[in-house]
C-alpha cells in the first residue's frame, strides 16, 4: 500500500513556498475567492502561514469553499481512492497505515521537501522586492529565490509594470502576472507527500512514475499499484479541488498558457505557475486535456517537457476531484 509520507501547505507563495515558507514580515490576506470557471469560489483559502527563514510572513484570509477554512483543508486531505481502510486521522492530516506512526519519517518526508528562503538567498538584483513589504513583491522575490537556489536563478527576471509585478524567463515570456489583489487572494493547498514505492507487478508508467498514457498518474494510485519517482520528481496528492470544474464543452486538446489560465481561474494558474518557478522550471505552463468517451478525463499541466501538475474529473462531471503536484526534494 502507498501511504502519505507528510503533510505540506502548498498555497500562496506558491505551492512549493509553502513547502518552503514564505520570506517577508509584512500580512497578506490569503483567502480564496475564486477566478475559477464555472462560478467555482477560490479552491484554497487563508489560514495562517508560518515561515522558518530569518524572516517570516503570516498569510490570514477567509475564503469560500472547500480550502476557506485551514482546519477543515487539513481534515479532507484524504487517502486517494483504492487504497486501504486503515487511514486515519492525527493532528487533522490523514495517514496511512497502523496505528502507530513513524513520525520521524513522517518529519523527514517534510523537511525533504522543505527550505527556508531568506533574503541571502536571494539575487541581489531581486532583493530590493523584500524590502517593500507589498504581498506581490514577496510571492515573487520568494519564488525567484527558491529557483535561485535550485541553480536556475538567471533563467528568471522580475519587472514591475505599473501597479503589477511579473515573473519572465530569459527570453521576455510571462510566467506570472501578479497585482496586490491577486496576491492577497491566492490561497493554498494541503497537500501530502506521497511514497514512492510501487506494487510487486505495477505497471512499467506506474513504476517509472509516467503514469497512464490515457487516464493519468491518479489511475495507478487508484489501482492500488503506487507511483514512482519520475526524473527525480515525487509527488503531492491533495482532493481539496472540487470548486474547480470546467464547461462541459469546447475544451481543446492542447491548452496555450492563456487557455489554460482562463480555464482555470487566475487562483489556481497563479498558485501552479508560481511552484513551476519553484521548481527551476522556466517555459509558460501549458495544458493537455484528455478525455475518452470513458474513464477519468485528464488536465495535464507541463512546463515544456517537464510535469508540474494533473487535475483528475474521475466521474465525469467536470469537477475535479483530486490534484497531483510534482515535487522536487532538496
Amino acid at each position: 500500500m502507498v501511504g502519505l509520507r507528510g503533510s505540506l501547505l502548498l498555497a500562496g507563495v506558491a505551492i512549493a513556498l509553502c513547502q518552503t515558507p514564505y520570506i517577508a514580515g509584512a500580512q497578506g490576506k490569503g483567502g480564496g475567492k475564486g477566478g475559477e470557471k464555472g462560478g467555482g469560489k477560490g479552491g484554497g483559502g487563508g489560514g495562517q502561514a508560518h515561515g522558518q527563514g530569518a524572516v517570516k510572513e503570516k498569510g490570514r484570509g477567509e475564503g469560500k469553499g472547500r480550502g476557506g477554512n485551514p482546519a477543515q483543508s487539513q481534515k479532507e486531505v484524504r487517502e486517494p481512492r483504492g487504497r486501504s481502510n486503515e487511514a486515519h486521522v492525527v493532528n487533522g492530516v490523514a495517514h496511512a497505515g497502523p496505528t502507530h506512526l513513524d513520525k520521524a519519517s513522517n518529519k523527514g518526508a517534510q523537511k525533504e521537501f522543505k527550505r527556508a528562503a531568506s533574503t541571502s538567498s536571494m539575487p541581489v538584483a531581486m532583493r530590493r522586492f523584500v524590502s517593500s513589504g507589498r504581498p506581490k513583491d514577496l510571492i515573487a522575490a520568494g519564488a525567484v529565490a527558491h529557483a535561485f537556489a535550485r541553480g536556475h536563478g538567471d533563467d528568471f527576471r522580475i519587472d514591475e509594470v505599473g501597479n503589477r509585478i511579473r515573473i519572465s524567463n530569459r527570453s521576455g515570456k510571462d510566467l506570472v502576472d501578479l497585482d496586490d489583489e491577486s496576491a492577497q487572494n491566492l490561497g493554498r493547498w494541503r497537500v501530502g507527500v506521497l511514497g514512492d514505492d510501487v506494487r510487486e507487478g505495477a505497471p512499467s508508467f506506474c513504476r517509472s512514475g509516467a503514469g497512464h498514457p490515457v487516464w493519468g498518474r491518479q489511475w495507478c494510485l487508484d489501482k492500488g499499484f503506487g507511483l514512482g519517482s519520475y526524473r527525480d520528481y515525487r509527488w503531492g496528492y491533495t482532493n481539496d479541488v472540487s470548486d474547480i470544474y470546467f464547461p462541459r464543452s469546447g475544451i481543446g486538446t492542447t491548452l496555450a498558457t492563456a487557455a489554460l489560465a482562463s480555464l482555470l481561474g487566475s487562483n489556481t494558474f497563479n498558485r501552479l505557475a508560481l511552484h513551476a518557478v519553484t521548481l527551476g522550471l522556466f517555459e509558460p505552463l501549458t495544458g493537455r486535456w484528455i478525455s475518452q468517451p470513458t474513464g477519468p478525463q485528464l488536465l495535464k499541466v507541463n512546463s515544456g517537457s517537464y510535469p508540474v501538475a494533473e487535475l483528475t474529473d474521475t466521474n465525469r462531471d467536470f469537477r475535479m476531484e483530486d490534484l497531483l503536484v510534482a515535487l522536487l526534494p532538496w
